[in-house]
Formats: C-alpha cells, structure tokens, sequence
C-alpha cells in the first residue's frame, strides 16, 4: 500500500517535502523504509525497487505510471537513501541508550531522549513513538515538549543577543 501510494502521487507531480501533502508523502515512505530494515531486515534501497512492481500491475490502466516510472524511481531512491544514514543512526541511539537505559526500569522515554533523537540526529518524533511502542513503552511526551520549548526559547534568545551585537557595532 505504501509503494503504491507513493508511487500514484509521485506520478501526479507531488513531492515530499516537509509540509504539506508533500511532508505526508515523506512519512509514508519514511515509516515503510524503517519497518523494511529494521523489521523485515530488508537491505537500504529496497523501497524504490517496489515501484517497477506497481507500475506494472497498474501500468496499461494508468500510462502516467510507465512515463513517469523513471523519475518517481530517481526521488524515491535519493529520498531512501538520506533517510537510511539518519535512520541507522537512531535505531542505533534507541536501541544503545533509550532501551537498555540501566539506570531506570522504567518504561517510558525519557522526553529529552526522544528530543535528542529529533533535535540532534533528525528522528522524527513519530518514530520514535512508534518504536517505544514496539518495544512495550511510551514516549514523555510532556518532557519532549518542555525540551522543545526550552530549545526554541535558546534559539530566541541567541537571534536577540545577534540583534543586539549588530545593533551596538
């Protein structure tokens, strides 16, 4: 179903992005390539080898797809492959240092783990809830919050200090 609807998207011009019906696209194949190597153990790239396959089954009734198979295969590829390296990346913090967390029995995410895991490796928050869901736990999402919060409290108070640097020179 992810194939195919990325594919029939992708074949009507749109494009993932990060907002938008575009940054929609971008978690459907996002969430269809973590389940694909971390669960199924498939290897990187296998994701954009399932558009050959709904282009043919839908192919004779929907022409966009053969004439388009070549640049949805193109976007499909690049946008796997600059998630794979982030995602491995994750799985491997999730896995070393929010699951086997020795210091607590507990089973929640600590929430700034799961800001870590967004912030500093680019791990979509959706994911890691997904993958503390799989593993038996919750995320804190009222701590991810406060540490977003915090985050971007740092960010305005550093463009205001910028402002006020310019502004005695």
């Amino acid at each position: 179903d992810h194939a195919r609807t990325l594919t029939f998207a992708l074949a009507d011009g749109a494009v993932p992005s990060n907002g938008g019906r575009g940054y929609v696209l971008r978690r459907i194949l996002r969430r269809a390539t973590r389940y694909g190597q971390q669960i199924l153990k498939c290897e990187p790239g296998f994701f954009a080898k399932l558009v050959p396959v709904v282009v043919e089954t839908f192919g004779e009734a929907y022409p966009e797809l053969v004439k388009n198979q070549a640049n949805i295969i193109e976007i499909v590829e690049e946008e796997e492959q600059s998630f794979s390296t982030m995602l491995d990346r994750g799985i491997k913090y999730f896995d070393e240092e929010v699951k086997v967390d020795d210091s607590t029995d507990s089973k929640v995410v600590a929430g700034d783990k799961a800001f870590y895991l967004y912030d500093t490796l680019g791990f979509p928050i959706d994911l890691t809830e997904l993958m503390a869901e799989e593993a038996g736990m919750t995320v804190d999402a009222d701590g991810f919050r406060a540490e977003m919060e915090s985050q971007k409290q740092r960010s305005r108070d550093a463009r205001s200090a910028a402002k006020g640097l310019a502004a005695g020179e």
